[in-house]
């Protein structure tokens, strides 16, 4: 647990490296994880996407001459989804009373390039910042896509600002498979309502700043080299996500050429800030 005056964030390293409470003042910043949260990664306040984000249609995807093919990794889904780090156990690196550093080294198995990760939380009175960072371990260049998974709370009373000029369509599956102009009722500029239209798609051209509002806070978010962002937000349900990242939902299925890759030995890194307001 890392505490810094009224904010306080509780980290499971061993459980995807993944976030189980932010709160600040008292109050949820992130949806506090559930009580299946152990078992269930979906069940956590956030998490960490590496080396990939979002779906890969049925896991099948050739790079560089190299045709990769991987397993479903959640039972709900035919696609794996995800990464692997959200799966993974984490180790502490190091740790103070308001900081913390997480690694994870991965692949070499059906993903088949060898990696390692970090992830660095920054806890401030008034804020929270993460970077997460990978590493290419092998001894050939890698696709490498980077994201976090954040679930905030209280959609019915949530308003979101974000400048989202195109989105990819989906199909029934949840699949991307064209990138539009962003419909006129998608839209959160000006803020609106984050239940004003059940979402689960990938937005393109983000500029890496977004801010939310509930009645009693706010919170501004900030990422670097980040020009996706996938919003979730599906009706009925009472949390939402703004998924910062890298590259575009299952674009490795769909053409990898569209991937950076990391020659070896080379790394790349973002950092996603939250600032947390009163109203």
């Amino acid at each position: 647990m890392l505490q810094h005056q009224a904010a306080r964030l509780v980290v499971a390293p061993y459980r995807g490296g993944a976030v189980r409470e932010l709160t600040w003042r008292g109050r949820p910043i992130l949806r506090p994880a559930g009580p299946g949260a152990s078992e269930d990664p979906f069940a956590a306040a956030c998490f960490p996407m590496v080396p990939f984000v979002n779906r890969i249609a049925r896991g099948r995807f050739s790079f560089a001459g190299r045709s990769v093919r991987l397993q479903p990794n959640w039972s709900e889904d035919p696609h794996p989804i995800h990464g692997q780090g959200w799966r993974a156990r984490w180790q502490v690196q190091a740790e103070t009373q308001t900081s913390a550093t997480l690694r994870f080294e991965g692949g070499g198995d059906e993903w088949p390039w060898r990696y390692g990760c970090e992830q660095r939380f920054r806890l401030l009175p008034d804020g929270l910042s993460i970077e997460l960072a990978i590493e290419n371990l092998s001894d050939a260049p890698m696709p490498a896509m980077l994201g976090l998974h954040p679930y905030f709370p209280q959609a019915a009373e949530a308003r979101l600002q974000a400048q989202l000029p195109s989105v990819w369509m989906t199909d029934t599956a949840a699949l991307p498979v064209e990138e539009a102009k962003t419909p006129a009722d998608w839209r959160f500029e000006p803020r609106r309502s984050v239940q004003s239209v059940p979402l689960d798609h990938c937005f393109c051209g983000w500029d890496g700043q977004a801010s939310i509002e509930w009645p009693d806070r706010a919170i501004s978010l900030r990422a670097t080299h980040c020009p996706f962002l996938h919003v979730y937000a599906p009706a009925g349900r009472n949390f939402f996500c703004i998924e910062p990242q890298t590259g575009a939902a299952g674009a490795l299925g769909r053409n990898a050429a569209d991937v950076p890759a990391l020659a070896p030995g080379d790394g790349t890194a973002i950092e996603v800030h939250m600032k947390f307001l009163a109203r």
